[in-house]
């Protein structure tokens, strides 16, 4: 019973040391944001865990998941994440402007509507060409009116467009967001379409080698002093294993060498008995 406490001891300050070793830098994510999170840290030689969180998720809703890093290097994983702008911000398009219509809606709230949600359509658009971290929108529709005999509008349309890249990317080309954008709003004319690009600043330039060494191996700083405790510890239960064998062999050759010496004794006793 003492050993199975002890045994029992050792594993919960083995799991709690472990518990502790971890720390949350997002949580309450989609698994797409997870993934690429997970991704980019790992590309940076910082150790990421995706875990689902253990909250179940209501009715209707997706799950939710959080990336996991060692606490040694959860203000490196921070700085990455923000520098790289993940968690991507969630975009309003249509399906979720119009996913619950107003009652009465003015005219000015619809048309508000209406563009935060071209606008929303377009940034999603994009940030799905490669290197681009993020972009911005901002849309002034044409203003027409009802009562000029040439339709002509009395304000023109335009945009302006600002679009972050990942450092090292491929540059963007200005003329063909241009065209992306005009093509998405009716009236607006590519020459109305301010582009400005700016590249994220590198979140590895200046700091110290993303990987120590540990003999051969090669792991992640903020895991080095975790995996050497953990093999610390490994190594001090296995030498209390082979304490507790040692004392448990000890005392079953003494009982064996007891039982030998008790058997020539007994028998002597049992020969009188026996010649008789």
């Amino acid at each position: 019973m003492m050993a199975a406490g002890r045994w029992g001891a050792l594993g919960a300050a083995a799991i709690a040391m472990l518990a502790g070793c971890s720390t949350n830098v997002l949580h309450a994510v989609d698994e797409r944001a997870a993934n690429e999170a997970t991704a980019a840290l790992e590309r940076a030689g910082i150790g990421a865990d995706k875990a689902l969180e253990e909250s179940s998720p209501a009715a209707g809703s997706a799950a939710a998941f959080t990336v996991r890093v060692a606490t040694g290097d959860a203000n490196r994983a921070i700085d990455l994440l923000h520098a790289l702008g993940l968690p991507r911000e969630h975009r309003r398009g249509f399906a979720e402007t119009y996913g619950q219509p107003s009652l009465i809606p003015t005219p000015s709230e619809e048309r508000g509507r209406y563009l935060n949600a071209t606008a929303g359509e377009i940034e999603k658009t994009l940030e799905t060409i490669d290197g681009v971290l993020g972009a911005r929108v901002h849309l002034v529709l044409e203003d027409g009116d009802p009562l000029a005999l040439d339709a002509k509008p009395r304000e023109a349309a335009r945009a302006a467009v600002l679009i972050k890249t990942r450092p090292g990317a491929a540059a963007v080309a200005e003329r063909d967001v241009q065209r992306l954008v005009a093509g998405s709003v009716a009236g607006l004319d590519p020459a109305s379409v301010a582009v400005v690009v700016t590249a994220a600043a590198d979140p590895l330039e200046g700091t110290t080698a993303a990987l120590a060494p540990l003999g051969p191996l090669r792991i992640s700083a903020g895991t080095r002093p975790v995996l050497i405790g953990v093999l610390a510890g490994a190594l001090a239960l296995l030498g209390l294993m082979a304490t507790l064998l040692l004392i448990l062999a000890r005392r079953l050759a003494a009982l064996e060498r007891g039982a030998s010496a008790a058997a020539p004794a007994l028998s002597e006793d049992e020969l009188p008995a026996q010649s008789t």
